[in-house]
């Protein structure tokens, strides 16, 4: 069957399944004017069939009104003119806790009691409500004003920590850190146009198609990120996304036709990624089409629920993956080399039904299944009425390569690495000795053994040392280089509070045959707009923290040059564990969310060995909400650099820097631009220099979603 009509068919199916998928926890009762829906930093117009999901913005403009309903039916929102509200909801037990952001204007709220928690959080304040209906405004001096209109509302100011309960017929106000303000407010303080809007009711004006079971499912959080409780599509429950750019692959251009389309049904999400390249002749490349693999890497992901469910697996592509607490396995990636080569990894895990223990299974590429991981927790005093150690959870975790050379990079999945590959893009051709000299070799043989048979040069061909010393070399003839890494770890939350959690955690780890490495005392944190973690490190000879990080893909093994120019591939173990001496030192890393604009996160490490001498690394990534930028869809930068003693130099061979940008074309149409740097030390001194040490990947086309 003609191989485009499938890929039609497929998408069709796709499409008619997508209307009736349902996935999401609140939905518009009412749009009147311009009220936009930002999704994944994206804006569009909100309509009343639309669904809202867990990290959805509802933006009103000037003399426009907006009223929305969550899923469970328990709770009304209704938002005033120039108002920007973030929707969240979480499931504990049979209800569903609330609490969504309010990052500028006014709003009312109804919520009816015994469904859960109720929270709107604004920059400085926290309102906290378990039934009743009350009135929140953000003034443009920062002063925040609560009117209560029936029973009462918890107030509380996030600088302070000072709270107060706002009774019925009264007025908070909180302004910076001075004392909350209760007064009785005058009902002629509410306009009649306020009044007016809070006053209309409204009928559900779709028919409800969630059934009761659902209801009883964990709805995601924020999209974006997949190794926390949040839903890969970036839309509702059908999403089709693509783009139109071009791609080099080899010394051959290409036009890449995208298309990118995502399903949500339930707890289920698929994500595929088809793409034609097509040449200058106006032909597909065929090498994307022939074999079974290619059709497995159309597969973006496919998923069922999310991390902390009683049961989750994803198989797919992983932007970040970390088991622990990051001395095994931290920000590991199989899409570094995204889309140019695709991996198809999977997780699995769930909850198993005793002491409150949970299992998960990971491996990068589920046909190679060559770099797998694991992870068992277990709370074992969580029956005891303990203080602390009720919530105790010990933890082991194991990551494995089972050849490392294979991290060669082999293009055309010949079994010849391109280092050692004439014809890095053809499968069928690998050796510059085997055809392009074939000829010439058969020349000379019979000019020596004139009344010899083809066969016998064949074989002579085929077992020649003359001719082996020229032939290139398949991974069958560079050995294999296994490494495990295997830890265990405890955490203990001490303090959790909405404005302020606490927990200490330890971990060791041990590569095997090499060293130990320690984090001894850990802290986690989260107060404000703030999230921080603080760690003593200790390592010991041949230990390096995190052998399974955002680089391992590119470091598995590299060709080095010997003394006679011949190259060598060697494994990451052989070149970075021997150098690693033992240390000590600390590791802190901060995230915070500077007024819903700027999305900042830094790690440094600064350990010392006995001899006083510095190994650091730096991790850094800045993303900007671009709602505030005219036309600016996306901005985005990154750089990471490990294993330095002054940073002198950012492009060493364990620095990598990315970076995005998007520009709004009209409608649902966006021109994207990414580009990323990474580097190669060939001769071993120390230094990037030249194209052949850069590894450059750049791309502009432009995306539709719709």
């Amino acid at each position: 069957m003609n191989k485009k009509f499938i890929l039609l068919v497929i998408l069709i199916i796709i499409m008619i399944t997508g209307s009736y998928a349902i996935d999401s926890v609140a939905y518009p009762l009412k749009v009147k004017g311009n009220v936009d829906l930002i999704r994944n930093l994206e804006s569009s117009a909100l309509k009343l069939e639309d669904n809202l999901f867990n990290g959805d913005e509802v933006e009103t403009k000037a003399e426009s009104f907006a009223a929305i309903k969550f899923e469970d039916e328990s709770s009304i929102i209704k938002l005033f003119p120039n108002t920007i509200l973030n929707i969240h909801t979480e499931k504990q037990g049979n209800k569903y806790n609330k609490r969504s952001l309010l990052t500028m204007g006014e709003l009312w709220a109804r919520v009816e009691k015994g469904t859960g928690k109720f929270e709107i959080e604004t920059p400085t304040t926290v309102v906290s409500v378990k039934g009743t209906n009350f009135m929140l405004n953000i003034n443009e001096d920062g002063t925040t004003q609560l009117y209560t209109f029936e029973g009462e509302v918890f107030f509380q100011n996030k600088i302070t920590g000072e709270a107060e309960a706002i009774l019925a017929g009264q007025k908070g106000t909180i302004s910076g850190d001075n004392p909350i303000i209760i007064v009785p407010f005058d009902p002629n303080e509410i306009n009649e146009l306020q009044s007016e809007f809070i006053n209309e009711e409204y009928e559900t004006i779709r028919e409800k198609v969630v059934p009761e079971t659902e209801k009883e499912r964990t709805t995601p959080t924020a999209p974006g990120v997949i190794e926390e409780k949040k839903s890969d599509s970036s839309s509702g429950p059908f999403n089709m996304g693509g783009g139109v750019g071009s791609v080099m692959l080899g010394e051959k251009t290409y036009t890449q036709i995208r298309l990118m389309p995502e399903l949500t049904f339930g707890k289920f999400g698929l994500g595929l990624d088809i793409d034609l390249m097509i040449d200058s002749n106006g032909n597909v490349r065929t090498e994307d089409w022939d074999s079974f693999e290619d059709y497995v890497n159309k597969i973006y992901y496919l998923r069922y629920g999310h991390r902390g469910d009683a049961f989750y697996g994803r198989l797919g592509g992983f932007k970040s993956y970390t088991l622990g607490h990051g001395l095994v396995m931290k920000d590991y990636s199989n899409m570094l080399r995204y889309p140019e080569y695709k991996q198809i990894g999977i997780q699995l895990g769930g909850k198993l039904p005793i002491a409150g223990m949970t299992a998960e299974m990971f491996t990068s590429n589920a046909v190679k299944n060559e770099i797998l991981g694991g992870r068992l927790t277990i709370k074992p005093l969580s029956n005891m009425d303990i203080p602390f150690l009720n919530d105790l959870v010990l933890g082991g975790t194991v990551a494995h390569d089972r050849n490392q050379i294979k991290g060669l990079l082999d293009s055309d999945e010949d079994n010849y690495p391109d280092y050692f590959d004439d014809y890095p893009f053809n499968e069928d051709w690998h050796d510059e000795v085997d055809y392009e000299k074939y000829d010439f070799w058969e020349g000379v043989y019979f000019e020596f053994n004139p009344y010899s048979t083809i066969e016998n040069f064949e074989a002579w061909f085929d077992t020649s040392s003359t001719i082996d010393d020229l032939r290139n070399s398949p991974f069958s003839e560079l050995g294999e280089d296994d490494i495990t890494v295997f830890g265990v770890d405890y955490e203990i939350p001490l303090i959790q509070n909405p404005l302020f959690s606490l927990s200490h955690y330890a971990e060791a780890a041990k590569i095997d045959k090499h060293g130990m490495g320690f984090i001894f005392p850990g802290f986690y944190s989260k107060f404000l707009i703030f999230q921080m973690n603080l760690e003593y490190r200790i390592y010991q000879d041949d230990f390096m923290p995190a052998f399974f990080d955002q680089l391992y893909d590119e470091q598995r093994a590299v060709i080095v040059i010997d003394s006679m120019g011949k190259k060598l591939p060697i494994s990451k173990e052989e070149y970075r564990l021997t150098d690693m001496t033992k240390s000590h030192g600390w590791y802190g890393a901060l995230t915070t969310n500077i007024l819903n604009f700027l999305f900042i996160t830094v790690a440094y490490e600064d350990m010392y060995d006995d001899d006083d001498d510095n190994s650091r690394s730096l991790w850094g990534k800045a993303n900007f909400d671009t709602k505030l930028i005219p036309k600016l869809t996306k901005a985005e930068i990154g750089y990471t650099q490990t294993g330095f003693g002054k940073l002198t130099k950012f492009k060493t061979a364990n620095a990598i820097i990315n970076g995005t940008l998007g520009y709004s074309l009209g409608g649902n149409t966006q021109l994207i631009g990414s580009y990323q740097e990474r580097y190669i030390d060939l001769n071993g001194n120390g230094e990037i220099k030249g194209s052949e040490e850069t590894i450059t990947s750049m791309s502009i086309g432009v995306e539709f979603r719709f």
